[in-house]
């Protein structure tokens, strides 16, 4: 896979992970659980508008539109057959979705071509780690084995 197809699926996964947490945040009774996932939704935002400008500036430099790889994009996306997920199960697969995207982002820029793109990834699989790092701390304490989300044990930031 080369830089630009990296670019186009990177765009995928951030456009279905940002309507599958709009979706349970409209989905979710407990609050703290809707602002959690609106939160991250913001985020796979974010991460689709870094994604789309270094994508829009390869297009322009190489003047060609690759085609998404399907099969490649569904293996990277959760597909979520039941609409009505409990919390556990719609955390459950969050943190599989984040763990996904991140480790698809590390490989990613591994592979990229130029400085700019490698560094873009490096820095979106940081975030989608910590998004699993907020998801696991969510499940943890809904399933009483962790923290509870009013005490926070971790940073969102990133180096």
């Amino acid at each position: 896979m080369d830089e630009l197809e990296a670019l186009a699926l990177a765009l995928e996964v951030e456009k279905a992970e940002l309507k599958f947490y709009l979706n349970l945040a409209r989905k979710a009774g407990d609050e703290k659980a809707k602002r959690m996932f609106l939160f991250l939704a913001m985020e796979e935002a974010g991460h689709w508008e870094l994604f789309e400008e270094k994508f829009v500036e390869k297009l322009i430099e190489e003047c060609e539109l690759p085609a998404v790889n399907r099969e490649l994009l569904e293996a990277l996306l959760i597909e979520v057959e039941n609409e009505n997920l409990s919390e556990v199960d719609a955390v459950r697969i969050g943190m599989e979705q984040e763990k996904k995207t991140w480790e698809f982002y590390e490989k990613a820029a591994s592979g990229a071509e130029h400085d700019d793109v490698r560094r873009v990834f490096e820095e979106l699989a940081k975030i989608e780690k910590a998004h699993y790092e907020l998801l696991k701390a969510q499940y943890d304490s809904v399933m009483k084995t962790g923290i509870w989300m009013d005490y926070q044990d971790f940073s969102l930031e990133v180096d």
